[in-house]
């Protein structure tokens, strides 16, 4: 790719455009999110699949399920489960996980705090002052555990293998009151990859310097030189 072609590719690549590859990769996350929230759910009413506990809770195969992901919805498996009572009838119980997913607000609230939880305690405290109770919840805890492994394989992925020509750093708001900075880099063959993002109320140099600290330790690198646009804040 010339500086021409970059120059022409990063000119296309608006902060509405940021804000919707930004999108579009939570919504391929989420339904992977979503479908391990209840796994985890239904393995702490079961039990796991090689040694069930005596609960009274028994797996009962899956269906079909829907949910609504930032107004798109999105088609998944929903585990089913089984209560006996002690007459020894079985009742089908509803997962609170599904039925949480099934509530666009609540999905982005829970969403968001799975982002959150696979922060530092530091940015979980900046971001989510008012939160204290959450984790009380069992729906937000098992939002928060898959968020923090989540997070962890996001980070961990290694990005040395694709030759990097420009970057772009941009402000995305995610809920009223939640921002995120996201670092959208481009290869030589102008594919628009999310690399990673960081969390907080607003926009800050030192977000953004921790942010590509943490990608130059990841193996980000251009054998060139770098084109980078930093964008202002942005309410897509």
């Amino acid at each position: 790719m010339t500086d021409c072609n970059i120059f022409e590719t990063l000119g296309q690549v608006s902060s509405r455009e940021a804000a919707s590859v930004f999108r579009d990769f939570l919504r391929g996350s989420v339904r992977q999110m979503i479908c391990e929230v209840m796994a985890s759910e239904v393995t702490e009413l079961c039990g796991p699949k090689h040694r069930p506990n005596d609960s009274g809770y028994v797996r009962a195969g899956s269906s079909p399920g829907r949910v609504l992901v930032d107004g798109q919805r999105e088609e998944v498996v929903r585990p089913r489960i089984r209560q006996e009572d002690a007459n020894g009838v079985q009742q089908e119980v509803n997962l609170g996980t599904y039925q949480a997913a099934g509530d666009p607000e609540q999905l982005t609230a829970s969403i968001i705090q799975a982002l959150a939880s696979g922060v530092s305690t530091r940015e979980i405290k900046n971001v989510k002052p008012d939160s204290p109770g959450v984790s009380k919840s069992n729906v937000s805890r098992h939002w928060q555990q898959v968020g923090h492994k989540f997070v962890d394989e996001f980070r961990g992925r290694d990005l040395s293998s694709q030759n990097w020509v420009a970057m772009m750093l941009d402000g995305i708001r995610l809920s009223k009151d939640q921002l995120a900075v996201v670092a959208l880099g481009i290869t030589d063959e102008g594919l628009k990859i999310v690399l990673d993002f960081e969390l907080g109320s607003s926009e800050s140099a030192e977000v953004s310097k921790d942010l590509v600290r943490r990608l130059n330790k990841r193996g980000f690198a251009c054998k060139r030189r770098l084109f980078v646009v930093l964008d202002v804040f942005s309410d897509n």
